[in-house]
């Protein structure tokens, strides 16, 4: 029997990440996805940290990210977030 999926899932690519640097670890409060100064971001660990389907991240915004962790400078960490678009 074929189930339909469900309506709270987000349609593909409406999952956008958002992401900022800081330099200040105590900035985290509650739970934070961060990446490191010479780590790479990793697109699968974040969806899988977030409950969320990878192939629902937006592949620009993933490109963005992975390019802003590679910029870290050392003393830097990138927040990641994410926005569903309605």
């Amino acid at each position: 029997m074929a189930t339909s999926p469900s309506s709270t899932r987000p349609a593909m690519n409406s999952v956008t990440l958002e992401y900022t640097v800081v330099t200040n670890p105590d900035s985290f409060v509650g739970f934070k996805y961060y990446v490191k100064a010479g780590q790479a971001f990793d697109a699968d660990d974040f969806a899988y940290s977030y409950k969320l389907n990878r192939s629902d991240l937006d592949p620009d915004s993933v490109l963005a990210t992975r390019e802003a962790a590679a910029n870290l400078q050392p003393g830097e960490w990138l927040t990641v977030s994410h926005s569903i678009a309605a």
